[in-house]
């Protein structure tokens, strides 16, 4: 059903009466949770400011996540949790990171040192584990070093195997949940190569672990970003994760889940940007009317909104990839990694224009908040892997590709079906490959894109200017891709922009009649096209009519209490 804005006769989206699980557990987690511009919810704006004045744990904000069943969200189903999807993940991750992107990062690392026991660890393991987040406990994942950083080769650490078990010696430092965590799983030399422990703070009383002090850090300040250090600590023959040797393949696997989830994290900040943003430039009186009725104005929210809109089709369909398409994730993981964090901290910063000096207050308008908001985003760029560590593993990736060529095709069908079921996610019969050998069919079928496309000759003509540049990197790349050279680094950036546009267009001839709405109204993807072809050096003009849609989209759904979103979410009744 779809009801007609009075004013301007838009559309306005309802929630659809026949919604995935994926969007159901969104929208009821949103409700749990309150609105985060309520100072009166535990999870409010206003209450996080104060603990990141104070650089001290958001107490009352993950009372208010545990309340609302968040950490059951990190232990899958098949082990008592309520993780059967990482699209459902995904909205869940979305709905935190709205609020207070130290909690969902706080339980994004316990999610890390999770993972591979969920994939690798046998029946006891699992159960411990389980047991320790169900009881709201943190977990850590001990993997770089203070000299090694993100050289997984260089790891330092060691695990010297000894009667009843081994003795691990070292330190892990920039780790979340370092001090709190009662459990980690740690990357340690041992023989016959590097591999992964859970190590039970807990269970061994911290005997040999010495804590290291919180660091402090420009954003994120309550978060607990820190490490530990080993001297003799003796841990049982149960500690060792999967098959030995394995180490970094354990960790390289899981990284796939965690570096597509930061997206989720990108996303929830920008809506608040955005929400805040908006709200003030409707408020805000300059030259006698309104700021938003300003043309700069305008299409500053337009742009940043549609650079949000490319973040969410790329991290959709990577969410999805993990549940339907495991083994493309190598790939496409590292792909969204890139993409959508980056457009984020863009929107962001499109929004810091809009409130001028507004942008820099800590307090104020909706509790000071924009500036630790833009703070604590400007870090997803870079932790799971920093832009140039994505770079790396796509020209990688799409190297192997070159010599390999002839994959199968997935169908895009099931790819961009957001919302459609998906099978309960089996960490031990999916597990996690590190390469697949390059196929990236959410690229390759773009020809079928464009011809889909030939009704609408603007959008026709955009598909083809995409086109051209994947044709000509291609040829470049067959050449370059074997060598970290400058140019293939920038076709692996280009490959990764092209991807997003391709994820925008199947997006939009796939769900824009299931979601109806926005991703019914083809301003969007208009825009978005334009915002990827700006990036790859391809001048195109504006246009200022789909930019003035999307910015009535914006009121309209800030109006109705929904997601600056494609899909029809709900959101909790906005607290103004």
């Amino acid at each position: 059903m779809t009801a007609v804005h009075a004013a301007s006769g838009t559309p306005v989206p309802e929630v659809a009466s026949r919604r995935s699980s994926a969007f159901d557990h969104a929208a009821a987690l949103e409700q749990a949770l309150g609105c985060p511009f309520d100072p009166g919810t535990g999870m409010s704006l206003a209450g996080g400011v104060r603990a990141d004045e104070l650089e001290t744990t958001p107490a009352s904000a993950f009372e208010a996540a545990w309340a609302a069943g968040c950490h059951e969200w990190l232990v899958p189903a098949e082990d008592g949790g309520r993780l059967s999807s990482f699209e459902g993940l995904l909205g869940v991750v979305r709905a935190i990171s709205r609020r207070d992107l130290a909690v969902s990062v706080g339980l994004g690392s316990t999610f890390l040192a999770a993972a591979p026991v969920w994939v690798w660890g046998d029946e006891a393991q699992r159960s411990r584990v389980a047991e320790r987040l169900l009881s709201r406990e943190f977990g850590t994942a001990g993997i770089s070093e203070d000299a090694s950083g993100s050289d997984l080769l260089a790891t330092s650490t060691r695990a010297e195997s000894v009667a009843g078990g081994f003795v691990l010696n070292g330190s892990k430092w920039l780790v979340g949940n370092g001090r709190r965590s009662s459990f980690a799983t740690v990357l340690a030399a041992s023989e016959p190569s590097y591999g992964l422990f859970l190590v039970d703070f807990a269970a061994i009383g911290d005997a040999g672990v010495q804590r290291l002090p919180k660091v402090r850090t420009l954003g994120l300040r309550g978060h607990d970003l820190s490490g530990f250090a080993f001297d003799g600590c003796r841990v049982g023959p149960d500690a060792r994760l999967g098959r030995p040797g394995r180490g970094i393949e354990m960790v390289s696997g899981v990284l796939q889940f965690t570096r597509t989830l930061v997206g989720g994290m990108s996303l929830g900040a920008a809506d608040t940007g955005l929400r805040i943003a908006l709200r003030h430039a409707r408020e805000r009186i300059l030259y006698g009317r309104p700021a938003l009725e300003l043309a700069p104005v305008r299409s500053l929210l337009a742009r940043g909104f549609a650079d949000v809109l490319v973040g969410e089709c790329t991290q959709l369909s990577a969410a999805r990839g993990l549940d339907v398409a495991p083994r493309r994730m190598a790939l496409w993981s590292a792909v969204a990694k890139y993409i959508v964090p980056g457009f984020c901290t863009d929107a962001l910063d499109a929004c810091g224009e809009v409130l001028s000096a507004r942008a820099y207050l800590r307090e104020g308008m909706a509790g000071g908040v924009f500036q630790k908001l833009v703070r604590d985003a400007a870090i997803t760029p870079v932790f799971e892997g920093t832009r140039l560590v994505q770079l790396e593993t796509i020209r990688s990736q799409l190297a192997s590709g070159t010599r390999r060529p002839g994959h199968p095709e997935f169908p895009l069908q099931v790819l961009f079906g957001f919302g459609d079921p998906v099978p309960q996610w089996a960490p031990r019969q999916s597990r996690p490959s590190i390469t697949y050998g390059g196929a990236d069919e959410v690229v390759d079928l773009l020809d079928t894109a464009a011809d889909r496309l030939e009704g609408d000759g603007e959008l026709a003509a955009l598909a083809r200017e995409l086109l051209v540049v994947r044709n000509r990197n291609r040829e470049v790349f067959r050449v370059a891709a074997w060598h970290r050279s400058p140019k293939a680094y920038e076709v692996a950036r280009q490959h990764a922009l092209v991807h997003a546009a391709a994820c925008c267009l199947h997006t939009w001839l796939e769900r824009r009649d299931a979601f109806g709405g926005l991703a019914a109204d083809r301003g969007w993807i208009t825009v978005a096209l334009r915002r990827v072809l700006e990036r790859l050096g391809i001048r195109v003009d504006p246009d200022r009519d789909a930019e003035d849609r999307l910015v009535e989209w914006l009121k309209l759904l800030d109006d109705g209490d929904r997601a600056f979103s494609l899909a029809p979410l709900a959101l909790a009744h906005q607290y103004r």
